[in-house]
């Protein structure tokens, strides 16, 4: 199965933007940072001979996606941290995106797979961890509780670990909270205003991050916003909830 010219094209793009945010990263957090996680998925996107395949073993030459394994950052939020006594805290980010090349200027979902997790370690006399992952559900599966189709959930033991210690939390399967979908650099936004909003900041300073940041939002947020909106029918004019940021800070 051979990729279209103009697929590869659209996918160098895509590559491209993504080695432009792993510099703007690099200068926004320096030397601790380590962005050939995000370099290997530029490699992915620019391979003539890959294709991502779907969970149910659907391959498409329209198809884009790349998969970072092991991204770490420092947190910064770590003013009320439970336990006491924990000091480094890092996120490390495992996700995988695929998407269709056709869907990307229009009104659809562009997304066609996401799996974006997120484990926070904590280090003091012990090691700690938190986790959370936002995915993409596959609307054909039967499931018995509410699914939005891009949902988030909190991993109380996100090691898996059979031995963990729950003591008196209580961890169950829901809720699973409506999130907006996601892909690497919009998930950046996400992650640096959370956990390290200096770095966020600065960012915000970078015209190039902030030319692509923007461009995602509208590609990929956009189809979601609207598609919600649409539920209802509106004027525009009388919307007066603003600003848009009181809503969601990541918009910009």
């Amino acid at each position: 199965m051979s990729i279209p010219k103009n697929i590869m094209l659209f996918r160098e793009k895509r590559a491209s933007e993504l080695r432009m945010v792993a510099k703007s990263l690099e200068k926004t957090i320096g030397g601790s940072i380590n962005t050939s996680p995000i370099l290997q998925a530029a490699k992915q996107l620019e391979d003539i001979n890959f294709i991502p395949t779907l969970k149910d073993g659907t391959r498409d030459p329209n198809f884009w996606g790349y998969e970072i394994e092991d991204f770490i950052i420092p947190v910064e939020t770590i003013k009320h941290i439970r336990p006491k006594g924990i000091k480094d805290v890092s996120i490390t980010l495992n996700m995988k995106v695929i998407a269709n090349s056709n869907e990307w200027l229009t009104l659809s979902d562009p997304l066609a797979d996401l799996n974006f997790n997120v484990l926070i370690r904590g280090i003091g006399t012990e090691s700690c961890y938190a986790g959370f992952h936002i995915d993409r559900h596959d609307m054909n599966l039967v499931s018995t509780e509410p699914h939005p189709i891009y949902h988030l959930q909190y991993m109380v033991n996100p090691l898996d670990s059979d031995d963990f210690n729950y003591g008196s939390v209580l961890h169950l399967d829901t809720p699973r909270i409506m999130h907006y979908p996601m892909d690497f650099i919009l998930g950046m936004g996400f992650l640096t205003s959370n956990f390290y909003p200096t770095a966020f900041e600065v960012l915000l300073d970078d015209g190039i991050f902030t030319s692509l940041y923007k461009e995602y939002q509208e590609r990929i947020w956009k189809p979601f916003a609207h598609t919600m909106a649409n539920h209802w029918d509106f004027d525009k004019a009388n919307i007066i909830w603003k600003p848009t940021s009181t809503l969601c800070p990541y918009l910009i």
